[in-house]
């Protein structure tokens, strides 16, 4: 196959093969990335977070760090359950946007990065978490087919989140990984549970 030949890369799929200009076939990940120049709205919000907007590039953020945080196929093979476990940890990211206490009374997060780059709240955050560092747009390229899927269902799950809006079920603030015996909900590898400074703010305003 020559370089003239090489396959033009789909936005809708999450694997696709070109050739290079020795003739070999490579697998390039190219995932749906939400749109940058677009907004969006969370369905079914509550009154503190229905009127904010989030730009794609907000989602796209929010979706590398479920990406780096929750548990992938190779450790969680049952898919149900992974989306579980996303779901949880996005109610966790919604539950502190747009309140004081995270990680103190002078910082308001009113997007998920701003939830995310709080300090001392997520070690996800971080260049040194290589599944963070190794999503960016440009470098997600190289993913190989197992990562890309695990980088892909992410955003499906940040699409869903959007689509159906936040989980009473998973009305947590904090999460860590899973061990037994340890504080709070198990869902999939991780464990959840709501801090009493949630519990706090929760019976102000939902």
């Amino acid at each position: 196959m020559s370089v003239s030949d090489a396959r033009v890369l789909s936005r809708d799929a999450a694997m696709t093969p070109v050739s290079d200009t020795k003739g070999h076939e490579v697998t390039i990940c190219a995932p749906n990335w939400f749109d940058p120049r677009k907004t969006y709205r969370i369905a079914n919000a509550p009154e503190r977070t229905a009127a904010l907007e989030f730009p794609g590039s907000d989602l796209n953020f929010a979706a590398r760090i479920l990406y780096a945080e929750a548990s992938g196929s190779g450790q969680l093979p049952d898919k149900s359950e992974r989306d579980k476990e996303k779901a949880a940890i996005l109610n966790v990211k919604h539950f502190r946007i747009n309140r004081r206490g995270y990680p103190n009374n002078a910082y308001v997060a009113k997007n998920f990065e701003m939830v995310c780059k709080a300090k001392d709240q997520f070690e996800s955050f971080s260049d040194t978490n290589t599944k963070f560092a190794g999503s960016k747009e440009g470098a997600a390229a190289r993913l190989s087919k197992v990562e890309c899927a695990d980088l892909e269902e992410a955003l499906e799950a940040i699409r869903k989140f959007f689509e159906t809006g936040p989980t009473e079920e998973y009305t947590f603030d904090n999460f860590r990984g899973y061990r037994p015996g340890g504080q709070g909900t198990p869902i999939g590898r991780s464990r959840f549970w709501l801090s009493k400074t949630g519990k706090e703010l929760l019976k102000k305003q939902p």
